[in-house]
């Protein structure tokens, strides 16, 4: 055996003691088996708490076996299971990136370890820089197309090309979810767009970002395309949005902080998790 289909077993190992870890949870809380998974990205964790308190359970990624731990402000490394109005739940609370020196497995930890549990229907979130002009600081962008120009810049990019490379990603981001989310109502602007992916842990220059907008990105992060692919091809369908939390880099003459990032997810924490519930409960088994 190589030591590639070795380290493949590992992380199937792990994956299969954390579902079981996360199934016994869901048994001893009462839960249903869960059809809606959710990832929320930096400083939006908001939607997570408001399920722990209509009576939801959590756990720490660090009890969970295998669980890779996020060591970014705004990702708490938490899974919380509930209800949302009739439906049974599973929210992650951070995620992990490439740019933490991490591995393509650590990465896809989470949405396998959703795939396993029974979830076919996924709502990814992150935190976006805006491209497009018509977008502010706290509105929202529902993806229905991505780029990824220096995606395979980043640690492991071998091994994402190898198993992605050949897929036909015109479906990736579900038109059913998208369009649903567009008519779910909000206080909150928003959006449908381009989401371009790029390595981080740095802000994209000035003519990076002159760049995007001339291959048509709409708002830019770090993170999220992979995690889509993969539950894509675990046979999830997949619903995409951006909080647009800062206009990217050149666009004004502000400085670029994460303090800025998770200070704009925490303004419209409120009406953001409300939309991110209705959303949720749109989406049925």
């Amino acid at each position: 055996m190589s030591t590639r289909d070795l380290h493949l077993n590992d992380s199937a190992d792990s994956i299969s003691s954390a579902v079981e870890f996360v199934n016994q949870a869901l048994s001893r809380a009462g839960l249903a088996k869960p059809s809606v998974g959710v990832i929320l990205g930096s400083g939006l964790g908001c939607a997570a708490d408001r399920l722990i308190n209509a009576g939801g359970i959590s756990a720490d990624y660090v009890d969970i076996p295998g669980m890779p731990q996020p060591h970014v402000t705004g990702h708490h490394g938490t899974l919380v299971c509930g209800r949302v109005k009739d439906q049974s739940v599973v929210m992650l609370k951070g995620r992990v990136h490439w740019y933490e020196g991490r591995v393509l497995d650590d990465i896809l930890f989470g949405v396998r370890l959703l795939a396993g549990l029974g979830i076919r229907k996924l709502l990814v979130t992150n935190a976006a820089g805006g491209i497009n002009p018509k977008f502010s600081p706290g509105d929202l962008m529902v993806i229905s197309s991505h780029l990824r120009p220096l995606l395979y810049t980043v640690p492991g990019r071998s091994s994402f090309a190898n198993a992605f490379e050949m897929q036909d990603s015109r479906g990736l981001w579900c038109n059913v979810l998208r369009t649903a989310a567009l008519q779910t109502k909000t206080p909150l602007r928003i959006h449908e767009g381009t989401y371009a992916m790029m390595p981080g842990p740095c802000y994209e220059t000035p003519a990076e970002i002159r760049m995007l907008q001339k291959i048509g990105a709409d708002a830019v992060g770090m993170s999220t395309v992979p995690e889509a692919v993969e539950a894509v091809s675990l046979g999830m369908s997949v619903l995409g949005v951006s909080c647009i939390t800062n206009c990217a880099a050149g666009l004004t003459d502000q400085t670029l902080s994460h303090s800025e990032v998770t200070a704009t997810a925490s303004a419209i924490s409120e009406p953001f998790s409300e939309w991110i519930w209705n959303v949720v409960c749109g989406m049925k088994p």
